[in-house]
């Protein structure tokens, strides 16, 4: 999906302003949030102010939302809050060193995209594992206890392990 028009900004120009930019997104205007599993209902809030630095656009991105994903211990949907502040300095090569205290964006800082900067920031602040919040009934706690019978029939092929070696069996 290409960024349309309205979402390029000129960040240098911006810069020069010192402005800023905020955007509500949802779900349907994160196309990478869905490739990594986000769900409907995902909403997101982005502000980014505008800077320069030794010659450079920068962007103070601020990124809040509430990103819907699988949780991964019950299978059922569960919400992940986000709420990253960054600040960025927009580079044209991979190659070029980002000035110290600023992470990178590539990208033309002539033709910016705000959404793919805000949708960036998102998916840094996604957990590695999706998990509901402990006390919302999911989780260990949540599972009902086994009944005595139960344990009693599992094969466990090393219970006797250490007998065998004091014994030097093994």
């Amino acid at each position: 999906m290409s960024p349309a028009p309205a979402d390029l900004v000129n960040a240098l120009e911006l810069a020069g302003k010192a402005a800023a930019i905020e955007r509500d997104l949802v779900l349907e205007q994160l196309p990478r949030l869905v490739a990594a599993g986000a769900l409907a209902g995902t909403r997101a809030h982005g502000e980014l102010r505008f800077g320069m630095f030794e010659g450079r656009a920068t962007v103070d991105a601020r990124v809040s939302g509430v990103v819907v994903l699988t949780c991964q211990r019950c299978l059922k949907p569960c919400d992940v809050g986000i709420v990253e502040s960054t600040p960025l300095v927009v580079l044209a090569m991979e190659e070029d060193p980002a000035p110290a205290g600023f992470d990178p964006i590539l990208g033309n800082a002539e033709r910016l995209s705000v959404i793919e900067v805000i949708e960036e920031q998102i998916l840094l602040g996604l957990p590695l594992v999706a998990l509901h919040a402990p006390g919302t009934g999911c989780g260990p706690s949540a599972r009902p206890a086994p009944a005595q019978d139960e344990t009693d029939d599992r094969q466990r092929p090393f219970a006797n392990l250490r007998d065998l070696l004091d014994k030097g069996e093994c």
